[in-house]
């Protein structure tokens, strides 16, 4: 690799990390209406880095190079801004005051960002703006990615957000410690934003690594923050950070040391992380300690059926959950993951017979799993349904693991 496209690739990483802490601290020092202002800090902040540092080298520390830039940009931006109403001011012989010094410390960071996802799930605006705008503004995914996140096409996430942030300027939009009642009114969007977060992490449809451990971390660290506040100590948190402790702990095993994606049945369980199964079982009493149930509550139920032992009574255990998941919930991931289970039970032909109740839209997963279900009974079908798979994703990890499976059916029908 060059030094330029070493350079790129660091500022490429530091963008998407540090992009979305700044956005979180500059919005909570100037408010959620100046974040077209915000944004400029930060595109500006990049820019510089981009000129700089191919002439003097990468900073010893990028992260803290990129703050400090950040905080003197923000200031001139700001007093740019005063400038007039300090003019006046003087004319009218009052003072006006200064701004607070920006600081970046961590733990501000953390305060910052998920004070911020609280404000932006602020309940004037429809459920799925908000969780767009969280996902823009203070998860820094593209559009193209929240698409994916929310199973809509970019078009339809334009518009939702050009809407969204037409309301963030018009409105009162502000960081502020919320009631009991309006925490409980906007947990349902906070706790969407952070499982979408997670999801991204934990199986990205749109990078080239199937596994972002940032995004991950991210996700985590919101949660165990809610775990620490009372108001905001519910059965739904405790059963997201369930399903997090049990996807997270078979990180380890999800790729081998070339970087290639290993599907379940073949991961390497001796890898799984056990400290964070017995975490996730914690909170697994946690969330059933009541009689609530959501969606959350079955994904880390499923979650914790993976973690033991392969036998039939467990994958009855694993379809009865999402026989009673879909009864609350209707969606295509979850339908198709059913059927799935469906076939670890009743066999691939009988599964193929559900899969003719499928409506929605046919994409990477659709024809993937219909690519598994026909690979023992009609091999050019299922290869046909592989590569329609290969052609709805831009992952080349993903699609490295389906030319596998089309491979692998093509030397199963040269022995026969």
């Amino acid at each position: 690799m060059t030094i330029a496209n070493q350079e790129n690739k660091i500022l490429s990483d530091l963008f998407r990390r540090e992009q979305v802490k700044m956005t979180a601290v500059l919005c909570r020092h100037f408010s959620l209406k100046d974040i077209d202002l915000v944004e400029d800090i930060i595109a500006e902040t990049f820019l510089r880095a981009t000129e700089v540092w191919p002439q003097n080298g990468i900073p010893e520390n990028p992260s803290a190079w990129l703050y400090t830039v950040a905080k003197n940009i923000a200031k001139d931006g700001f007093r740019k801004k005063t400038s007039e109403t300090k003019k006046i001011n003087n004319v009218l012989n009052t003072n006006i005051e200064e701004p607070k010094d920006i600081s970046f410390e961590e733990s501000l960071i953390s305060d910052s960002h998920l004070a911020m996802i609280f404000a932006v799930c602020e309940n004037t605006i429809s459920p799925k703006s908000r969780v767009c705008l969280s996902l823009q503004i203070l998860c820094g995914f593209s559009v193209e990615e929240i698409g994916f996140a929310l199973h809509s096409n970019k078009e339809a996430v334009k518009k939702i957000l050009f809407r969204a942030r037409e309301q963030l300027r018009q409105s009162k939009f502000e960081i502020k410690d919320l009631t009991i009642d309006e925490i409980k009114l906007r947990m349902d969007s906070v706790l969407l934003t952070i499982y979408l977060l997670f999801n991204e992490g934990y199986s990205s449809k749109t990078k080239d690594s199937v596994i972002r451990i940032d995004l991950i971390k991210q996700a985590m660290n919101l949660g165990l923050s809610l775990t620490q506040t009372e108001s905001t100590k519910t059965p739904e948190l405790f059963a997201l950070m369930s399903l997090f402790c049990f996807q997270a702990s078979r990180l380890d095993s999800r790729t081998n040391t070339q970087g290639s994606v290993v599907i379940f049945t073949d991961q390497d369980k001796s890898k799984w992380d056990q400290n964070l199964i017995q975490k996730g079982n914690e909170y697994f009493l946690e969330a059933f300690s009541t009689t609530s149930r959501s969606r959350y509550h079955y994904e880390a139920a499923i979650a914790y059926w993976h973690t033991q032992e392969e036998s039939l009574e467990k994958w009855k255990y694993i379809l009865n959950l999402y026989d009673n998941f879909l009864e609350i919930y209707q969606s295509p991931s979850v339908f198709l993951n059913r059927v799935f289970a469906y076939s670890k039970v009743y066999g691939k032909q009988k599964a193929l017979n559900e899969m003719e109740n499928y409506q929605d839209y046919k994409n990477r997963d659709y024809h993937s799993l219909l690519g598994y279900l026909y690979s023992n009974s009609n091999s050019e079908l299922a290869s046909l349904h592989y590569q329609k798979a290969i052609q709805k994703t831009k992952s080349k990890k993903e699609i490295a693991v389906l030319e596998q499976k089309i491979k692998e059916l093509n030397s199963n029908a040269f022995r026969e």
